[in-house]
């Protein structure tokens, strides 16, 4: 039997050693030695932010404020979140407040460094329950917001009602789709839930919002109207040709590179928008018809409890700007009934 001859290794003969780049790294050489091209590794910390953006149900706006405010904060410091503490979050407030300017060169608003704060409470929040092994004391806890006074609701007019259903009536092939979107964005809902809405998510009475941003489920009430409106906006759909089931999506795009898709954030977004300039109602955004509805129920003098069931409001603060306009309203007509006159309408 012929026996293999052994092979003889040198330092010469051996390949060279091939290190295997991750995420598009430049590999390193055998002496570690790297490229002047080198990509930084990405900074662990940003890896914690990216999490949290993932784990929690954020509204498209909220997201990227969110982000924005956490990656401040990561370039202002350097300290690793267990090495944080709260004289650190207390520093970098005076810093939101003392030197930090908008592109005009103006310090920041009261409400630009609440939203800075409110980032880092909500994500050291989320990062002491996830990880008590990395942090286990929130150093945000000790950390106050500014004092705002309470912005006043942004309601719209019953005349500028009037002049956005007339507006309705000059759209072209948008204008069964616009109508139902006024009619659910009319009934509180924010721009975020109704892209969700799916067909099944309305019972021909009552829509259902699985999954809001109170993470509670919501059941929202449609007038008479509106549940026409929106079982005509359905119907034309089908006589056009479209298979609907409970996973269709209840609002669609008209636009030419989304056809029939899911109606988008920006999309609702830009309906609104071009109803505005139709209207001649400057500023018209989603939210103007949350707020109307919101100011609408204290005014029929409906229970604040159930009013906010309905909006989906988190926080009694949040709310309070509408019980004030219900209790000013109130106050006027108890003035007016106890002189013996008429409250002007």
């Amino acid at each position: 039997m012929q026996l293999v001859k052994p092979l003889n290794y040198n330092t010469d003969s051996l390949p060279a050693i091939k290190l295997i780049p991750l995420d598009g790294e430049i590999p390193l050489n055998i002496q570690g030695i790297r490229s002047p091209k080198t990509i930084p590794p990405t900074d662990i910390r940003w890896v914690k932010v990216l999490e949290f953006l993932r784990s929690n149900n954020l509204a498209s706006n909220s997201r990227k404020l969110y982000e924005r405010e956490l990656k401040r904060f990561l370039a202002w410091s350097e300290l690793h979140y267990h090495e944080l503490r709260p004289r650190h979050l207390a520093l970098y407030k005076e810093y939101l407040r003392d030197e930090l300017r908008t592109d005009a060169g103006k310090p920041l608003s009261k409400s630009s460094i609440n939203a800075g704060v409110a980032a880092l409470k909500s994500f050291f929040k989320w990062m002491c329950y996830t990880y008590p092994e990395i942090i286990a004391t929130n150093p945000t806890l000790g950390i106050k917001l500014e004092k705002v006074p309470l912005p006043p609701a942004q309601s719209l007019t019953p005349e500028q009602m009037e002049r956005v259903w007339s507006a309705l009536e000059l759209l072209g092939e948008t204008k069964q789709r616009d109508t139902a979107l006024v009619h659910i964005l009319s009934h509180g809902l924010r721009a975020g839930e109704v892209v969700q809405l799916n067909v099944g998510s309305f019972d021909g009475k009552l829509l259902f919002l699985p999954d809001t941003k109170t993470n509670e489920p919501r059941l929202v009430p449609l007038q008479k109207e509106s549940r026409e409106v929106v079982q005509e906006y359905l119907q034309l759909r089908q006589q056009q040709g479209e298979v609907l089931n409970s996973n269709s999506p209840l609002m669609i795009s008209h636009h030419a590179s989304y056809k029939g898709e899911r109606l988008s954030y920006y999309g609702i977004y830009f309906a609104v928008e071009k109803i505005g300039e139709l209207a001649h109602i400057e500023d018209l955004h989603p939210h103007s018809f949350r707020h109307t509805y919101a100011t609408d129920l204290i005014l029929l003098g409906l229970d604040p409890t159930h009013a906010r069931k309905l909006t989906g409001h988190h926080s009694d603060r949040a709310f309070r700007r509408y019980t004030l306009r219900g209790e000013q309203q109130a106050a006027i007509a108890a003035y007016y009934r106890a002189i013996g006159e008429e409250a002007e309408q």
